[in-house]
């Protein structure tokens, strides 16, 4: 009995081919791209930088240590692009380099499973084009209240899945839209995690997460509710938020007319 090939699944008109990647940051093969003494773009490997875009690590060569060192003194913004299979990149947004650290300690905490002693140093980046909304007052917890909630969250999720036979690995820190990658046989889960103190659940949902809503099928919302006390897991897809909930913006984001 013959079985019937899946569908892949279409590529999202905003990736982009080597070639295209190629003439927006003025071509080469490191990912660090220059021309003219000054970086034009970053083209990442999630796959060589797990923790990418927001910490590279950087490879032992005279070229790249100096891209490197350039990209941290220039103090530009660059567009970012994240490689996301063959021929296959995603502009997921501008970032500078804001610390370059070439100690040994910070090389060992972040180096992942590449050797020491191929590793020149730590490359940090931070995003300059998101807006953010500083939420104070109106039954909303402070800064540091709202951090031990979703770390909470974060660890109930975790072992919800992993008790059920995911491989479930942290996307936090790479702004991809999602929290959590969990992985069992054929399945995998992007899993974006809210988590509140409450037993109602009250959340925001930035515009990065509801793109990759859009773009993945197995993009889920999982909701905590009193995640520090008595945790309770809902998971949700992106139509049943827009059915569940209403969705409200809190702020827009003002630009020049062209």
């Amino acid at each position: 009995m013959k079985t019937r090939r899946q569908p892949s699944t279409p590529r999202p008109d905003s990736w982009i081919t080597t070639a295209e990647l190629a003439i927006r940051t003025a071509g080469g093969d490191d990912y660090i791209r220059t021309k003219g003494g000054e970086v034009k773009g970053l083209a990442l490997n999630p796959s060589l930088n797990h923790n990418a875009p927001n910490v590279v690590v950087v490879g032992k060569g005279p070229r790249i240590e100096a891209r490197a060192k350039l990209f941290v003194e220039s103090g530009l913004t660059v567009p970012t692009y994240m490689k996301r299979g063959t021929n296959a990149w995603e502009l997921i947004g501008n970032y500078r380099a804001s610390e370059y650290k070439t100690d040994s300690a910070t090389i060992r905490k972040h180096r992942g499973d590449r050797p020491v002693d191929e590793i020149a140093g730590i490359l940090f980046l931070e995003r300059t084009d998101e807006t953010t909304v500083d939420v104070r007052g109106g039954g909303f917890a402070d800064s540091k209240t709202r951090k031990e909630i979703e770390q909470a969250a974060i660890k109930f999720v975790t072992a919800h899945y992993e008790a059920q036979d995911y491989k479930v690995e942290s996307r936090e820190s790479q702004n991809l839209g999602y929290d959590l990658l969990a992985v069992k046989a054929s399945t995998t889960l992007y899993l974006e995690v809210k988590g509140t103190d409450g037993s109602s659940p009250r959340f925001f949902l930035t515009r990065n997460e509801r793109k990759c809503a859009g773009q993945e099928a197995d993009w889920r919302l999982v909701l905590v509710t009193s995640a520090r006390t008595a945790p309770q897991l809902q998971t949700l897809t992106i139509q049943d938020v827009e059915r569940l909930f209403s969705l409200d913006p809190l702020a827009w984001e003002c630009t020049p007319r062209e």
